[in-house]
């Protein structure tokens, strides 16, 4: 391996990196290192030119230490670690580690597991009752249709959150992007329009299709995915005989509605998951409160940029722009 080639591996790890010789001249320091050091390229020349924090490690250094320090108000795990050939030392690494991306994504898989958690206790607890009932016999003739109807309208709230937590799951795990292709948004749009066109006519919401054919590079079942999430939404949080806007035209999907519309304190977090402006009505409609935070995954994952105005009382349109296509 030649030295640009191992400079840009080191430079793709996700720990920060620093080699030392033995007269404590840096003889890299990596781009994550730089970053955790708050230090611009070519400023670590010497062991001295680290930070004081850091510095202080190498007091009682020997192979192998690990210590946790705060760095520039960040938790950073240091490691040293002798560098040998033919038994002879011959210098230094210095590995760290921010705890704090750790820490941050740990405390994100908790909060995910309790809220899944929350979400399904509610429909579960609400079936169990009802199917108790029914089986004691304390439910009465005319009743057992209407607990029928409340258990499986739970039961489709559950196999929807747990449809969407699947979703995201396979997007937090895997490379989607070697699956992709170029795929025609507005083709999407309209298999996507004539699926809720059944949901539409429930709430007299009347969607309208515009644009025409807008080849992007993507993942197909991802794409319908986003086009789904975000016209079920506009749908479901629309007025009842309002009116949905699809439009699908130069590498861009638009979706704007004559909805509730969005108060301006909660257009920050509107993508996060599970965050709901309207609790009540989310749930009554059926939402799962995951949606968007897909809609704004799969984007991310296509590098396409999402666009959000909204005005609460009037509507939101949100707008999803891709890169040109692969040539």
């Amino acid at each position: 391996m030649n030295e640009n080639m191992l400079s840009g591996v080191l430079n793709a790890l996700e720990d920060g990196v620093t080699v030392f010789d033995l007269e404590g001249t840096a003889l890299f320091c990596n781009e994550k290192a730089l970053a955790l050091l708050h230090c611009a390229p070519g400023t670590i020349r010497r062991i001295g030119d680290l930070p004081n924090e850091v510095r202080a490690f190498f007091g009682d250094v020997r192979s192998g230490r690990t210590e946790t320090i705060e760095l520039n108000g960040q938790a950073v795990r240091l490691h040293y670690q002798d560098l040998r050939k033919n038994g002879m030392r011959t210098g230094a690494v210095l590995m760290m580690s921010d705890l704090g991306e750790q820490q941050r994504a740990d405390r994100m898989r908790y909060e995910f597991t309790a809220n899944v958690s929350h979400e399904l206790k509610t429909p579960l607890t609400s079936i169990s009752g009802y199917a108790e009932m029914i089986e004691n016999g304390m439910a009465k003739d005319e009743d057992i249709r209407r607990f029928a109807e409340r258990i499986r309208r739970e039961s489709n709230r559950m196999l929807a959150l747990v449809s969407d937590v699947i979703t995201l799951s396979e997007l937090d795990e895997r490379q989607i992007l070697e699956q992709a292709e170029t795929v025609d948004l507005y083709t999407l749009a309209a298999e996507t329009v004539e699926t809720l066109k059944s949901a539409a006519m429930v709430r007299g919401v009347s969607v309208q299709l515009l644009g025409g054919p807008t080849p992007v590079f993507g993942v197909r079942t991802l794409l319908s995915e986003l086009v789904y999430n975000l016209l079920d939404n506009a749908i479901r949080y629309n007025r009842d005989n309002g009116t949905v806007w699809v439009r699908v035209a130069d590498r861009q999907l638009s979706v704007r509605d004559t909805g509730i519309g969005i108060p301006k304190h909660h257009l920050g977090r509107i993508f996060e998951r599970f965050y709901r402006v309207d609790k009540s009505r989310s749930k009554a409609t059926g939402g799962t409160g995951l949606g968007l935070a897909i809609v704004k995954h799969i984007s991310e994952e296509h590098h396409a940029k999402i666009v959000l105005e909204s005005a609460e009382g009037i509507g939101t349109e949100i707008t999803v722009t891709f890169p040109p296509t692969e040539s």
